[in-house]
């Protein structure tokens, strides 16, 4: 019986079990769990508490940095961290007391206290630190990786968020053979594709430790994916730091994500944390609509969620209201029913019709949160398609200061400002001015921030002052910018293009009041910007002969193509075609409709909305994956955990 590729990527839950049940079932004794609270809601996606207890788990415990938990003699302790530094430092110095008062007349039962699962790595450093602690005999350490996480409908996850920070802010690269292995195991249960295209460091350093790792054995059936698409999240920056127009995306840009599932909090949400005390009003602290409610983003489980996932925001909410003035409509028939129908009705429908409410007021609390938080969304917008055009420059940074006074949200300012450096460039004494004011506004200890923001390529080296007189600044040329990286590469492959003008033809059924809406993939950006994961995508859809892809990609630097073990540029493999005796050996067109797209450093709902739209223009399957799914506010906080 043939299994469909979403049964396959859904079957990693199975997968991501067995290794669970192979650590647990090797650890006799009593055994309590205690889980770091970050991993509860991933794991959740793996097994449940029912099966956690027929494994031999008792108890379930949150993990609490600052108690330590009491353990009886007989009790084995296993302890889910993940894999930091800081973290695993902590734990060891709570378990260093605990291991001192282990009897020591029962050698074996020592040998057995305390286990440590470290996910998705167990470092060799932790064994260094563990035997510095004086806890080798007494602490075994154990490494799980859940692989893929299934989230939803051709969205895939690792929930690994501190990833984009250890790569692109630290330059520690320790994480990547992880995701090897991920992508080696989803070899091995999809097969390999024909070819990959990868653009970036880590994208390369991902093929090359796949091919250290060897061939997978050749599966009896075909491959499900006919190519795969790596990229460096920095090569694609502008996608996240845009506001998205689409429902699932300003969802997340306003609410905080845990493993495919956001929490409708409206005292507590990423809008409101980021925000200068002093400039919320006190009737946004009174605003408290009750206890916080949860809203899970997969469309198997919430239909009103499936429907509205990847529409335009204002269309999505208007059919949540909608669909609310349908159900109160529906509900009111009770009052002119008989009794026999009345029975029938609350047997069967009214159940479904009340838990269908119940999903559907929970969107429309969440999109008033969004309409509330966002505020002049017009206007934000219209900003941000003036820093991508590049229109007046001075006028831009003038806008950015003064949203940092009146607004004074302490990422969303700074994400501003990293997209008009990407866009145009901002020239050392702009970050001076800007940052002297920024740290005006937020303190002094954040001005490390910007260094950790010009690590990552956001934002250029913040230099120190140069005490030059204003008179002779005034007479100094402006400089001239050149191109940045960012506008050769939108312009070679058209990201800026209008709709008219893309490289995918129009559809039909435009939403009324926004003619950008479903036109092509900017559509997620209100017509503005296609995102490049989408963009190539559609090149690769699209591309008759290899010769052709060479001709659109030959300028863009970074780009390799793997055909089995050979890694060569676009150009350099089409050349190679040329000369090559035997025939037919051109991977392009794609035999097999089917793509697979991993972005290393965190994906969002725009990309993947831009995937899905570009899979239904060419008749495709995309499936979209990463270590996480963020919004541009969490690539810019990143810089701040330092």
């Amino acid at each position: 019986m043939d299994v469909t590729l979403e049964k396959k990527l859904q079957g990693f839950q199975l997968v991501a079990q067995e290794k669970l049940q192979a650590i647990l079932c090797s650890i006799p004794g009593k055994k309590e769990l205690i889980l770091e609270p970050e991993l509860i809601k991933p794991l959740e996606h793996v097994c449940t508490a029912s099966w956690l207890k027929l494994k031999g788990i008792q108890r379930i415990y949150k993990h609490d940095a600052k108690q330590r938990l009491p353990r009886a003699d007989d009790q084995v302790h296993i302890y889910m961290i993940r894999s930091l530094l800081g973290t695993y430092q902590t734990l060891l110095r709570q378990l260093q007391p605990l291991a001192m008062q282990t009897s020591s007349e029962s050698p074996d039962l020592e040998l057995r206290a305390f286990h440590i699962i470290c996910v998705p790595s167990c470092y060799a450093y932790f064994h260094a630190l563990l035997e510095q602690a004086g806890l080798c005999g007494l602490v075994q350490l154990h490494h799980y990786n859940w692989d893929f996480i299934y989230l939803d409908q051709g969205v895939l996850s690792l929930e690994l968020p501190n990833l984009y920070e250890c790569l692109y802010l630290q330059g520690n690269s320790s994480a990547l053979p992880a995701m090897a292995q991920s992508l080696r195991l989803l070899q091995m249960i999809c097969g390999q594709p024909a070819v990959t295209l990868t653009f970036g460091n880590h994208s390369t350093q991902l093929m090359h430790l796949l091919q250290a790792l060897g061939t997978v054995p050749q599966p009896l059936n075909p491959p499900d994916f006919g190519a795969w698409l790596i990229m460096d999240r920095d090569k694609d920056y502008v996608s996240t730091l845009l506001t998205p127009a689409i429902y699932a995306g300003l969802l997340l840009e306003v609410f905080q994500l845990r493993a495919g599932e956001i929490v409708v909090d409206n005292a507590n949400n990423k809008i409101r944390s980021q925000k200068l005390h002093l400039l919320q009003s006190k009737t946004e602290y009174s605003t408290n609509q009750g206890k916080p409610s949860c809203i899970r983003l997969n469309s198997a489980c919430d239909e009103i969620y499936g429907d509205n996932r990847y529409k335009h925001f204002a269309q999505a909410s208007s059919l949540v209201r909608a669909q609310v003035k349908a159900l109160g409509l529906e509900l009111q028939k009770l009052n002119d029913m008989q009794l026999e129908e009345m029975h029938d009705y609350v047997a069967r429908k009214l159940p479904k019709l009340t838990e269908l409410k119940a999903k559907v007021l929970r969107h429309l609390n969440a999109s008033e949160i969004v309409i509330q938080m966002l505020g002049n969304f017009r206007r934000l917008q219209t900003l941000e398609e003036d820093i991508l055009n590049n229109v007046s420059r001075k006028r831009l940074l003038t806008e950015i200061d003064e949203l940092l006074t009146t607004d004074g949200q302490r990422y969303n300012t700074l994400r501003l400002l990293c997209l008009l450096h990407l866009c145009a460039g901002v020239a050392p004494e702009e970050l001076q001015g800007f940052a002297r004011n920024y740290c005006n506004m937020f303190g002094h200890r954040e001005l490390c921030v910007f260094q950790q923001l010009a690590q990552a390529g956001l934002l250029p080296v913040l230099l120190p002052e140069r005490k030059t007189s204003a008179k002779l600044l005034s007479n100094l040329p402006l400089p001239k910018f050149q191109q940045t990286e960012f506008q050769a590469n939108a312009n070679r492959l058209k990201l800026l293009t209008s709709c008219a003008d893309a490289e995918q033809p129009a559809a039909a059924g435009s939403a009324s009041g926004h003619p950008a809406i479903k036109s092509c993939p900017s559509f997620v950006f209100n017509g503005m910007y296609i995102p490049l994961a989408a963009q190539l995508c559609s090149m690769l859809l699209n591309a008759t002969s290899s010769e052709q892809l060479a001709t659109k990609l030959a300028m863009i630097e970074g780009l390799q193509v793997h055909v089995g073990a050979q890694a060569s540029t676009p150009k350099a493999y089409a050349a190679h075609l040329k000369t090559a005796s035997t025939e037919n050996a051109d991977v392009f067109p794609l035999r097999l409709r089917s793509l697979f797209v991993f972005v290393v450093g965190g994906a969002n709902y725009a990309e993947i909305a831009a995937c899905d739209f570009v899979s239904k223009l060419t008749g495709a399957q995309i499936t979209v994956a990463s270590d996480t799914l963020l919004a541009g506010s969490d690539l810019i906080a990143a810089a701040f955990n330092h």
